[in-house]
């Protein structure tokens, strides 16, 4: 009895698997329109200054990226690879800024999981924080594994000359919940 109990639920487990690749595969065009059609538009706020805006951060163990331009002078990419611990896709949010005098400008990416105190539920396998554009100036870099506390600084890199920083393999944590960097404009000859 107790064989045929398991075979049933092996058989049972085959059908199902088969059921969702083909699924998977074949995906019902007006279920995917209906997905479309109900998805919940990402917060974003936009003024001079200043682009904001949310992305869903997906945790597939595979390498992402999510890039945004301020203006024709600064943008921002930040890409990542994580793992899911609780959840597979959480709410982050971007953060592109310039200073009101234009002489500095900063991104800043960052977890939104309000249920869990603004911490990320995913375990970052890797991740690349880079900004582009005409700001030459590195300022600083900070890296949170959550709300208040600071990754140790041998868990990541900063490359000032590139504007970037990353993590450091077989030393980062794999918590990560923010990522800021600052950088200035070149300096004129006048302000010297």
């Amino acid at each position: 009895m107790a064989r045929f109990f398991t075979f049933c639920v092996l058989l049972s487990f085959m059908i199902c698997l088969t059921v969702s690749k083909s699924a998977k595969k074949n995906k019902d065009p007006e279920f995917e329109a209906f997905k479309q059609e109900n998805k919940k538009p990402k917060w974003s706020h936009v003024e001079e200054g200043l682009h904001a805006e949310a992305f869903d951060l997906i945790a597939s163990g595979e390498t992402l990226t999510f890039e945004r331009k301020l203006d024709k002078h600064f943008s921002c990419s930040f890409s990542y690879a994580a793992k899911p611990i609780n959840v597979t896709e959480e709410e982050w949010r971007v953060s592109l800024t310039v200073s009101p005098d234009g002489s500095a400008y900063s991104c800043h990416v960052f977890c939104n999981n309000e249920r869990q105190g603004l911490t990320s539920e995913v375990a970052f396998q890797k991740f690349h924080l880079k900004i582009k554009g005409d700001a030459t100036r590195y300022g600083y870099t900070e890296v949170y594994r959550d709300p208040d506390n600071k990754l140790a600084e041998e868990e990541y890199s900063v490359d000032e000359d590139n504007m970037e920083v990353t993590q450091v393999d077989g030393k980062f944590g794999n918590r990560l919940s923010a990522v800021v960097i600052v950088a200035g404009m070149p300096l004129n000859h006048e302000e010297l």
